[in-house]
C-alpha cells in the first residue's frame, strides 16, 4: 500500500466517527450536549474494547478476506453502505445499555437499598411505626432540574470513586466465580477453557457488583435519616471504606493466582478486565441522568411503607380494567407492526438470513463476502430496532396511559405487565416473537482483522464476528435474575422516566403544632382533578400562577379571573382558596379548571409527604481544620458566644474523642440538653451549627449546602489560609440564601 491509501484507508475508518462527533459542537453548551457528550464518549470507549482492543489475539493471523461478488468490483456505494452499516451496527449494539442493561440496575438498585434501611431501623429503639414516621428524605427539584443541575456542574467525584470500586471488586468476584465453578466441577477453573461463556457472564457480574454499588449511593442521594440524623452517607461511607481496605490487597492476591494457575491466559485477563471496566464506564457515564428517577422509585417504597395502612384503604380498584386493556392493545399494535411491516421487511432485506448468521462466526471456514458482512450488521440494526426499540416505545406509551387513567403506579404495573408477560409467553411457545424477551444471549460479539479490495486497494477494517457462548451450568442459573426480568424492568423504569421527566416538584412545609411541621412534595399533573377529589379533599393540591402569564394580557377576562391570578402569584394550597360555601366551592372549581385549560396556572397535587420536628437555629460557625475560626453567625438575638473559644472548644472535644476512642469517624453531633450541635466537614473547614430541639435533615442539609458553598467559593484562599479573617467578611449573604427560613 502506497501512502495516499493508507491515508485513505484511515480516514475511511473514522468518517463514522466524526460524523457523529461533529454534532456535538454545536451543542455542546445545552442540556442536549451534555448528554450527547456522554453517549459519544460511551460509543468510542465501546468502540475500542469491544472492536479495537480484540486485535491483541489476532495478532500474527493473516485478516480474513471480504470477498467480491463479480459484480461487486469497483461498486465504492456497496463499500460505504458497509462502512455506515458497521458504524451503525456498533451504535446499536452500544445503545443495548443505556436501553436495557442499566435500567436494570437502576431499577433494582431502590429494593436493596430499603434492605440497608430496614437493618437500620431494627437497631432502633421503638415500635415499627414510631421509627417509619421518623423516616424524613430529600427530594426537591424535578428530575429534569436535577438532572440539569448536575450535568452542568461538571463534577466527576462521585463517579471517580464508583469506578474505582467497582475494579477493586473485579478480580476478587472474577477468582471466586472460577473457584465456585472448579468446586463444583462445572467448568475447569482455567480461564481458557470456556472463555467466551465466562467472558458473556462478566457483563452479568458487572450488572450484579453496579447494583450492589449504586444502592448505596442511593441512600446517599436521598440523604435518607431517622428522627433527624443521616444514616445513608454513613453506611456509604463505611462500606465503601471497608472495600476499599480489604479489597484492593486481595484483588492483587487474586490477579496474582490467576496468572499463577494459567500464566498463558494473562491477554485474555486483561481483555476481561478491560471488557468491565467498558461497561462500569458507562454505567458511571449515564448515573447523573438515570439516578433522579431511581430516587423518586426508593422514595415511594419508603412512601407506600410508612402509609401501608392509609394507601390500602385509599386505594382505587374501579379502574384495574385500563391496565389489561392497553396491555393487549400494546401486544396487538406490536404484533401487526413486528410481523407486517418489519416482518416483510425482514425477508425483502435478507435473502438468506441463516447464512449470513452463519458467515458472521469468528471462526467460520470457507469464504466470506463483503454483502454478507453487510447483511450481518444490518441484521443487528434491524433486530434491534424491530425487537427492543419497537416493543419498548409501545409498551412504554401503553403504560403510561395505564398510569394517568388508573392513578396508581402499583395497580398500573400488576395489571399491565402481567397480561403482557402471558402474551409474550403464549407467542414464544408458538414460534413468533413476543414484546418481551426471556430467552438468554446465547453468543457475543467482536471485531476480526479483515481486509476488501472494494475500493481498488486493500482495505483494512474490523468486521462484526461472533463467538458462541452458550451459558451452561451454574453460570446458567446465576444468570436466570438477570436474563428473565431485564426486559420487564426495563419497561417499568423508562414509562417511569417519561412519566416524571418533565413534572414540576414543589415543596411546602405546613404546620401541625408548636413542634412539628409536614414536609409536602408536589408534582405537576398530567389532567384536572375530578370535582369529587378536589370537593373531598382526599388529595392536596397546590396552585400557582405560570410562569409566561402576564397580568396586562388578561384585560379582557372576567374579574373573578384576575383576582385568583393575583391571589396565586405565589404557592398556593387550594384548600387555603376554596370557598365554604357549596355552590361557590362549585363555582370556584370550574374556574379554576378554565384557567388551568387556557395554561394561566399549573396544578400540583401531593406526591410524597412527612412529619418532622421544628428546630430553632442560633448560631453557625464555620472553623478551618486546624481548629481557628474562619466565620461566624447568628441566628437568634439573645445568642452571643465568643467564636474563639467555640472553636477551641471542638478542637479540644474533636482531639479528645479521637485519642479515647482512636476511632477514625469524624463526629457529626453533639447532644447538650435542649441544645444540639450539627456538625458537617469540607475538605479544609468544617460548619458548626448550634439548634435548639432536634435536629432534622433540613437543617443538616442546609448546614452541608453551606459548608460545600463556602469551601468552593474561596476555594484558593483556604488552599493555604494564612488568618487573615477580611475575605469571609461579607458572606451574610451565603448564609441567608442557603438557610431562607
Amino acid at each position: 500500500m502506497n501512502f495516499i491509501e493508507i491515508v485513505a484507508m484511515f480516514l475511511l475508518n473514522a468518517i463514522p466517527i466524526i460524523i457523529l462527533v461533529i454534532p456535538y459542537f454545536f451543542i455542546r453548551k445545552k442540556l442536549a450536549g451534555k448528554i450527547y457528550f456522554r453517549i459519544i464518549l460511551g460509543i468510542m470507549i465501546f468502540y475500542l474494547v469491544y472492536w479495537v482492543l480484540p486485535i491483541i489475539f489476532q495478532v500474527g493471523t493473516s485478516p480474513l478476506e471480504l470477498e467480491l461478488q463479480a459484480g461487486d468490483v469497483g461498486n465504492t456505494n456497496l463499500g460505504i453502505g458497509y462502512i455506515f452499516a458497521h458504524i451503525g451496527s456498533l451504535i446499536a449494539l452500544f445503545a443495548y445499555y443505556p436501553l436495557v442493561t442499566l435500567p436494570f440496575i437502576f431499577f433494582i438498585a431502590p429494593f436493596i437499598s430499603i434492605i440497608y434501611v430496614r437493618n437500620r431501623l431494627k437497631k432502633e429503639v421503638g415500635t415499627k411505626s414510631e421509627k417509619l414516621k421518623g423516616l424524613t428524605y430529600q427530594i426537591i427539584d424535578s428530575p429534569y432540574k436535577r438532572i440539569r443541575a448536575d450535568l452542568f456542574k461538571g463534577d466527576w467525584s462521585r463517579e471517580k470513586d464508583i469506578l474505582k470500586l467497582l475494579i477493586v471488586l473485579l478480580p476478587i468476584s472474577l477468582y471466586l466465580l472460577q473457584v465456585l465453578l472448579k468446586i463444583t466441577g462445572v467448568q475447569s477453573a482455567s480461564i481458557t477453557d470456556d472463555a467466551n461463556a465466562l467472558g458473556w457472564f462478566i457483563e452479568i457480574l458487572f450488572v450484579y457488583l453496579a447494583t450492589f454499588i449504586f444502592s448505596l449511593e442511593i441512600l446517599l442521594s436521598s440523604q435518607i435519616a431517622l428522627r433527624g440524623r443521616f444514616f445513608g452517607e454513613n453506611i456509604r461511607q463505611q462500606t465503601y471504606k471497608s472495600l476499599y481496605t480489604v479489597g484492593a490487597p486481595i484483588s492483587i492476591l487474586s490477579i496474582i493466582l490467576f496468572l499463577v494457575e494459567d500464566l498463558g491466559s494473562i491477554g485474555l485477563i486483561f481483555y476481561f478486565f478491560a471488557y468491565f471496566f467498558m461497561a462500569s464506564f458507562i454505567f458511571i457515564l449515564f448515573l447523573k441522568i438515570f439516578e433522579p428517577i431511581s430516587l423518586i422509585i426508593f422514595i415511594k417504597i419508603i412512601n407506600w411503607w410508612k402509609n401501608k395502612k392509609e394507601n390500602k384503604k385509599k386505594m382505587n380498584l374501579t379502574n384495574v380494567y385500563y391496565g389489561i386493556v392497553f396491555s393487549c392493545l400494546a401486544f396487538f399494535i406490536f404484533f401487526i407492526i413486528n410481523n407486517f411491516v418489519f416482518g416483510s421487511a425482514f425477508l425483502l432485506m435478507f435473502d438468506d438470513p441463516k447464512n449470513i448468521i452463519t458467515s458472521a462466526n469468528f471462526n467460520t471456514s470457507g469464504s466470506v463476502y463483503l454483502y454478507e458482512s453487510l447483511g450481518f450488521d444490518l441484521m443487528n440494526i434491524f433486530n434491534f430496532v424491530a425487537l427492543i426499540v419497537l416493543s419498548l416505545i409501545i409498551a412504554v406509551i401503553f403504560l403510561n396511559l395505564t398510569l394517568r387513567f388508573t392513578k396508581s403506579m402499583f395497580l398500573s404495573i400488576v395489571t399491565f405487565l402481567p397480561i403482557l408477560i402471558l402474551l409474550s409467553i403464549l407467542f414464544v411457545i408458538l414460534g413468533g416473537n413476543g414484546m418481551i424477551n426471556f430467552g438468554s444471549e446465547t453468543y457475543w460479539i467482536t471485531g476480526q482483522t479483515s481486509y476488501t479490495s472494494i475500493f481498488g486497494f486493500n482495505f483494512y477494517t474490523l468486521r462484526t464476528a461472533v463467538f458462541n457462548a452458550d451459558l451452561t451450568g451454574i453460570l446458567y442459573y446465576l444468570a436466570i435474575p438477570y436474563q428473565t426480568t431485564q426486559y420487564i424492568f426495563n419497561i417499568i423504569f423508562w414509562s417511569l422516566l417519561i412519566y416524571y421527566i418533565r413534572k414540576n416538584f414543589s415543596v411546602r412545609d405546613v404546620g401541625i403544632d408548636e413542634k412539628h411541621l409536614e414536609k409536602i412534595i408536589f408534582s405537576s399533573i398530567t389532567e384536572f382533578p375530578s370535582y369529587e377529589d378536589y370537593s373531598k379533599g382526599k388529595i392536596r393540591y397546590l396552585i400557582t400562577k405560570s410562569e409566561d402569564v402576564a397580568m396586562k394580557d388578561l384585560t379582557l377576562e372576567r374579574d373573578e379571573v384576575k383576582s385568583l391570578l393575583t391571589s396565586v402569584e405565589t404557592e398556593k394550597m387550594v384548600e387555603e382558596l376554596k370557598p365554604t360555601d357549596e355552590k361557590e366551592m362549585e363555582r370556584f372549581y370550574f374556574t379554576l379548571k378554565y384557567l388551568y385549560n387556557n395554561s394561566y396556572i399549573d396544578v400540583l397535587k401531593q406526591e410524597f409527604s412527612y412529619i418532622f420536628e421544628k428546630a430553632e437555629k442560633q448560631g453557625l460557625y464555620i472553623i478551618y481544620d486546624d481548629g481557628r475560626g474562619i466565620f461566624d453567625y447568628n441566628f437568634a438575638e439573645d445568642y452571643n458566644h465568643d467564636p474563639g473559644i467555640v472553636s477551641g472548644m471542638f478542637s479540644a472535644i474533636t482531639s479528645f474523642i479521637k485519642e479515647t476512642t482512636k476511632s477514625q469517624e469524624l463526629l457529626k453531633t453533639i447532644d447538650h440538653g435542649d441544645i444540639t450541635i450539627l456538625i458537617e466537614y469540607g475538605k479544609r473547614i468544617f460548619g458548626a451549627l448550634f439548634v435548639k430541639g432536634r435536629q432534622t435533615t433540613e437543617v443538616r442539609s442546609s448546614l452541608k449546602e453551606l459548608v460545600n458553598s463556602f469551601e468552593a467559593k474561596y476555594a484558593d484562599v483556604l488552599a493555604d489560609w494564612s488568618g487573615a479573617l477580611i475575605y469571609f467578611k461579607e458572606d451574610n449573604k451565603l448564609v441567608e440564601s442557603i438557610f431562607k427560613n
